[in-house]
């Protein structure tokens, strides 16, 4: 039996804002890590930019969460 190999070259999307809000960034970095989970199954997506992880903790946040808690990934 023969096995798909995959073509597993590395590519890369650069996004620049200009004249953005610090709240129309966040809800960018937030849309676009739906946009990683949802692609996990087919694709490792990797996000980098400052403060990610904090803003995408703040966007999984609850109304009713505690300052302590933790969303659950």
């Amino acid at each position: 039996m023969r096995t798909k190999q995959l073509n597993t070259v590395k590519r890369s999307v650069t996004i620049s804002c200009d004249n953005i809000s610090a709240k129309q960034w966040s809800v960018l970095l937030i849309e676009l890590n739906l946009v990683k989970e949802s692609w996990k199954p087919y694709a490792g997506l990797n996000i980098e930019t400052p403060g990610f992880e904090k803003t995408i903790r703040w966007g999984k946040k609850k109304h009713d969460d505690k300052p302590g808690d933790q969303p659950e990934d």
